[in-house]
């Protein structure tokens, strides 16, 4: 059994939740990494290859992070997809794999995880990543801001049903971010344009703030704190502009 605090991150691969990995193995986490992708495990990290779209492959997650680390502390659930289309085209595919992976995935792992939480007595943490997409909609993406926006509403109720079993769950909700998919579109003369007018301070955000923001949310010593949506976006969602 590891000593050190464990954590699950699904969607550990690339982006956001790379970023996150790094950050939990960074603070002295054992880091249970789930992703579509296949990866090579290395010390205090082991990489778990699973499509979250297949409820059945959810089980084997916790089952498997136990036997390898044996206890799991913190859960984020970060893998997501993004499919495009607007209200008027999206087809039941699009909706269904949408709904799969963003939404029904979180609410079961999070149970899962949960349930060995209580049995074993685990003050644990929860963290869901929504998006500004969970307070505010973006054209043409009709299935993931529905999804998200159901993240923000998930978390609240698993705090409530939690709560009493000293397990904490938050979101956090990523604005604008640099990451290996985001990159080269982050540099048009339209998306520079619209960072420097559109969020306050001037700049995309890192996945490594991400990362430090889940680190405050798992901290044992952060014990009052539950139930929230968590926004780090630069202040674009407060800046309301007519122009």
């Amino acid at each position: 059994m590891s000593e050190k605090r464990v954590v699950i991150v699904t969607g550990a691969a690339t982006g956001i939740g790379k970023g996150i990995t790094q950050s939990f193995l960074d603070a002295g986490y054992s880091v249970f990494a789930v992703d579509k992708t296949s990866m090579v495990s290395q010390e205090n990290l082991h990489y778990h290859q699973a499509d979250l779209s297949d409820l059945s492959q959810i089980s084997p997650i916790v089952d498997k992070c136990i036997e390898t680390f044996g206890h799991i502390d913190v859960l984020v659930n970060n893998a997501g997809v993004s499919l495009g289309q607007d209200f008027l085209t999206t087809d039941l595919a699009t909706w269904t794999t949408t709904i799969a992976v963003n939404q029904t995935a979180p609410f079961f792992l999070g149970q899962a995880v949960a349930l060995h939480m209580v049995e074993e007595k685990i003050k644990g943490r929860i963290i869901n990543i929504g998006s500004v997409n969970s307070i505010s909609a973006e054209l043409g993406h009709a299935s993931y801001v529905t999804s998200k926006g159901a993240i923000n509403m998930m978390t609240k109720s698993m705090a409530v049903d939690l709560g009493a079993y000293g397990i904490y769950v938050n979101a956090i909700a990523p604005g604008i971010i640099r990451t290996e998919k985001t990159a080269e579109g982050l540099k048009t003369p339209g998306r520079v344009n619209a960072i420097a007018n559109g969020i306050p301070v001037k700049r995309a955000g890192e996945v490594q703030e991400i990362g430090e923001l889940a680190l405050f949310l798992a901290n044992p010593k952060t014990t009052y704190i539950t139930g929230q949506l968590i926004v780090i976006d630069g202040g674009y969602l407060s800046y309301c502009r007519a122009d």
